[in-house]
């Protein structure tokens, strides 16, 4: 399947350039999950575009040491499509980047050390893409890869009996950049209220929604691009139980050449950001 171009342009609607080294796949190879696992999980639903998963890691050891027998993902390649499988970077979003890995992961990993009760499991469900936004028609209520990210959490939910979402992690505004404040926050909302109906879950807006700031050096080299950051900041103050991983705070993320695909976080920008993402659910949970 032939590599889509994501050209970065200052004055048209952004499309994400993704490295070399970080090629489009559409499957997976990965090893189908024992049928004896406890199918009581606490679900983590990913959604947004390519900082979801395009981390792009020097080491390739990090892509196969990452493994954690309390953590699953729902596949959707082939035979593992709606099948609970290994959460194995590079997870298996909408679309997955070889070589790359996204905050998920090290979120799911702090989760299943410091909140995961015995006996239960923690399933991701990756739903992230490449260059998706709602100017672009991928994230408003009702659009493709909004009702894919309903369709398999509300799958998972009907699934496995006593399994509940436990959070949703969002990452996505580069997409988007010619919204002011006003018009992102509004589209975000939307969408989140639609999610709280769309989903058959019960309290899903008692759960904490955590959103993640850009990449610090990018966001400086245009005020469009500030503007959607502080969107996303806002929304912690406007609405209740949304967080916001900071990627300035305590430490500015950078990389060691951060002209280098200046718009996406590194691999250990990736690590870094699963941090402070689980430092938000913590403060909001309170566990």
């Amino acid at each position: 399947m032939f590599l889509k171009a994501f050209i970065f342009s200052v004055t048209s609607c952004i499309l994400l350039a993704i490295p070399s080294s970080c090629k489009k796949t559409t499957s997976l190879q990965t090893s189908t999950a024992s049928s004896a696992i406890n199918n009581s999980f606490d679900i983590i639903l990913l959604i947004g575009q390519s900082n979801t998963l395009a981390g792009t890691v020097d080491d390739s050891s990090a892509l196969t040491e990452n493994i954690d027998p309390r953590i699953f993902q729902l596949g959707r390649f082939g035979t593992d499509n709606h099948v609970v499988i290994p959460a194995k970077d590079p997870l298996q979003n909408i679309t997955p980047v070889n070589g790359c890995i996204g905050f998920a992961s090290t979120f799911a990993k702090l989760y299943a050390d410091s909140v995961l009760q015995p006996g239960r499991k923690v399933l991701i469900i990756p739903c992230g893409a490449v260059s998706t936004g709602f100017s672009n028609n991928h994230w408003n209520r009702g659009n493709d890869d909004y009702s894919d990210a309903v369709q398999r959490a509300n799958f998972a939910l009907d699934s496995f009996a006593n399994s509940r979402i436990v959070c949703i992690l969002w990452h996505q505004g580069e997409q988007d950049v010619k919204f002011g404040t006003t018009a992102y926050q509004g589209a975000f909302e939307n969408m989140r209220n639609g999610l709280f109906i769309d989903i058959k879950a019960k309290n899903l807006d008692s759960i904490p929604f955590i959103l993640g700031g850009l990449v610090p050096y990018w966001v400086q080299t245009n005020p469009q691009y500030q503007h959607i950051d502080s969107a996303l900041m806002g929304e912690c103050q406007r609405l209740p139980l949304i967080g916001f991983a900071d990627p300035t705070i305590p430490f500015v993320i950078q990389k060691p050449d951060n002209t280098v695909n200046a718009i996406h976080f590194d691999g250990n920008g990736q690590i870094e950001m699963g941090k402070r993402y689980f430092a938000q659910y913590q403060k909001l949970s309170g566990k």
